[in-house]
């Protein structure tokens, strides 16, 4: 198992107020493992994660404006 968790790759963001977002990459191989490629597609990831709260948050702001 501890072979399988070395081809992984976690990236952590924190946000200026604080909150954590996460992403991760992974390969289906050992030969194909390539740390600096892994930790490009983590925090893609990460700020996709980053997108979607960020419509939420507006979403919700517009919502509250109509009321």
């Amino acid at each position: 198992m501890l072979g399988t968790l070395s081809l992984l790759t976690f990236c952590v963001l924190i946000l200026r107020n604080g909150f954590t977002v996460t992403g991760e990459s992974a390969c289906a191989s050992p030969a194909n493992f390539n740390a600096e490629i892994g930790r490009r597609i983590a925090r893609e990831n990460a700020v996709a994660k980053i997108w979607a709260l960020m419509g939420y948050a507006l979403r919700q702001r517009l919502h509250q404006q109509a009321l």
